[in-house]
């Protein structure tokens, strides 16, 4: 029992030790404002309308219920705080590393191996993004059901208990609720079943398929028929099925899948194969990781294509020739190509190549295949010699230092972009994530000479556009960012927050009319844009429509209770509308929140005064 917990002690000491800076993270502007800093249901934590919002339909593209609740959860435990956030992140992170571990301790008895491949999945630096990203809280929360369907399946597979694979079920069902990605977990667990759990048998004979049947496991039940293998799969495979259509509906709903006028069904195969070679170079050789790998602006070319194509095949062939002798290689392999399937872009979801997070999961595979594969490859003389333990402890300490470096990329937005930029060259998109941020933090001059050269790349993506549109509106030019927003929403007229600037420009223009067309298709899009709301209220007022201002502030209010402002325009409308009591309520209630508040100071003795000229009493009874 010592050397397991030891082992484990180690794992968790090592991936704290990398990851625990976070905790000093912020929120980045990349997607955090949708899943946290600006989300008004994850801001005020568990409660009931918040759980029904979390079910009941898709957000940011996503149905992602269980996800969205952790998030909750956090705020109740650690406060409105982003290192609160970072930090379930990593502890999920820890979790699924030493479930990784036991998973494979379980099922191989090879306790050092399982080490070794957990201490790889925690400390590679393509698993930052996962880990380090907010926003990712769907990958490590998903992951972490999955690994336990998978020892559940374990130790269904190797001591026998329907429960035990009724436990397996409901944990991948949970799985899928926080993500979908991990929808081909069925036909893990048939690879699993080949190796190293042995539970594969062709035909009624002695015949079995070459499964590592020993690996130190003694309570093993006999090998299964294949048949009887797929159907105990059944409830697995249809609860994918239903899970699959859920996530296209939700990607379609916002919009996020790629036509194939955009891109093309060969290009879509090609960037396949690709990616498919890119993520194993990445995993071998991990430098220069970045946030955003943006499509290529053409074809790919053919000895790209070619060359990664026979990379592919090459290992394909090795692993089934060697099926029977290392039979780990086929599993680890197709582990790999089977689990990235969701994720390789035949399904094209935005204008992104690859991205880091996508290979949490399956990247699993070659790690166990190469850790196996090494172990049984080295001499037993070298073996004793410890050579494979410091070989072993040299690489991973080498990838821990990366990763540690590749952590701090993430404290804040500027850092990130300044990375991506430098890592996957200056694409539209992140120069201008990165102008926005500058431009946020008040520094205008780097951000803007930014700015200016993304336009010069003529960026043709809605985020991009939309991004040189806030930033053009940030330093007052707003013809050129009125430019920019309508030429998002000519690409994408779904997107809230460009409408919603929009409406801001044109109001300041005193084109109203206007505004208020783009404030109501904001609200219409995004029925929570609060935003649009306020600016309605203020529009209400400036045009004279009293009534409306109070009831878009209001709706305002009960979106977000504490937006003070709000009632200082409710105020002012009452005050138009004659009832100066309601008003004068109003304005207190402002000062009692924010006693220094200048407007609301003015607007109460503006409203007393009009009282006492009224000849209406100002107060009660005095004695």
């Amino acid at each position: 029992m010592r050397k397991p917990i030891g082992l484990a002690a180690l794992l968790v000491a090592a991936t704290l030790l990398v990851y625990a800076q976070v905790a000093g993270f912020d929120f980045v502007t990349l997607d955090d404002p949708v899943y946290a800093s600006d989300n008004l249901h994850v801001q005020t934590g568990l409660t009931r309308q918040n759980v029904i919002w979390s079910f009941s339909g898709f957000h940011d593209a996503n149905w992602i219920p269980f996800t969205w609740l952790s998030l909750m959860l956090d705020t109740d435990l650690y406060g409105f705080r982003p290192g609160g956030y970072h930090a379930t992140n990593v502890l999920l992170h820890v979790a699924n590393t030493l479930l990784l571990f036991a998973c494979l301790a379980r099922a191989t008895g090879k306790q050092a191996r399982s080490a070794v491949v957990a201490a790889l999945f925690a400390l590679h630096p393509l698993h930052v993004e996962s880990v380090a990203w907010i926003a990712e809280r769907k990958d490590v929360l998903s992951t972490w059901f999955g690994l336990l369907s998978v020892l559940a399946y374990v130790n269904y597979a190797t001591r026998g208990g329907g429960w035990k694979l009724a436990a397996s079920f409901f944990c991948f069902v949970f799985s899928l609720l926080s993500k979908q990605t991990l929808v081909t977990l069925p036909f893990v667990f048939l690879l699993l079943d080949f190796w190293p759990l042995g539970r594969w048998k062709w035909n009624r004979s002695s015949r079995v398929a070459e499964p590592d049947l020993a690996e130190g496991s003694t309570d093993r039940h006999p090998p299964t028929r294949l048949v009887r293998l797929i159907v105990e799969k059944v409830p697995f495979l249809a609860i994918s099925a239903v899970f699959s259509m859920i996530a296209m509906r939700a990607q379609r709903s916002g919009h996020a899948v790629l036509s194939l006028e955009t891109v093309p069904l060969m290009a879509r195969f090609e960037n396949a194969v690709f990616v498919y070679a890119a993520y194993l170079w990445k995993a071998l050789i991990p430098l220069d990781l970045a946030v955003y790998y943006p499509l290529p602006n053409g074809p790919l070319a053919w000895s790209t294509v070619i060359g990664a194509g026979a990379l592919l095949v090459a290992i394909s062939a090795a692993a089934l020739t060697q099926l029977r002798r290392y039979p780990f290689l086929f599993v680890g392999w197709a582990w790999y190509l089977g689990t990235l399937i969701p994720m390789i872009g035949i399904v094209q979801i935005g204008t992104q190549q690859m991205a880091d997070r996508y290979t949490y999961f399956p990247l699993i595979g070659p790690f166990f295949a190469i850790v196996w594969l090494i172990s049984e490859l080295v001499p037993a003389v070298a073996r004793r010699a410890q050579v494979l333990t410091a070989a072993a402890v040299t690489t991973l300490t080498a990838l821990a230092a990366l990763t540690f470096l590749q952590v701090g990329y993430w404290q804040d937005t500027i850092v990130l972009f300044r990375h991506t930029v430098a890592s996957a060259g200056q694409s539209p998109f992140a120069a201008s994530a990165l102008a926005y941020a500058l431009l946020v933090r008040g520094e205008t001059s780097e951000g803007y000479a930014l700015l200016w050269s993304v336009t010069r790349m003529k960026p043709k993506d809605p985020q991009t556009l939309y991004n040189v549109g806030f930033g053009m509106q940030s330093v007052g030019q707003l013809d050129e960012a009125a430019e920019y927003y309508r030429a998002a929403l000519a690409i994408d007229d779904r997107d809230a927050d460009a409408h919603t600037n929009l409406g801001v420009i044109y109001c300041q223009r005193r084109q109203y009319r206007q505004g208020k067309e783009q404030y109501l298709r904001a609200i219409e899009v995004n029925p929570e844009q609060v935003k649009a709301y306020v600016n309605l209220g203020i529009l209400c007022v400036e045009t004279g429509e009293y009534a409306e201002a109070i009831a878009y502030s209001q709706h305002a209010l009960a979106l977000d209770p504490h937006l003070v402002d709000c009632h200082l325009n409710i105020g002012v409308a009452l005050r138009a509308q004659g009832r100066l009591d309601e008003a004068i309520e109003q304005f207190q209630y402002v000062l009692a929140r924010s006693p220094n508040d200048v407007d609301a100071r003015r607007e109460l003795a503006r409203t007393l005064a009009m009282k006492r000229g009224s000849g209406i009493p100002t107060g009660g009874v005095k004695q």
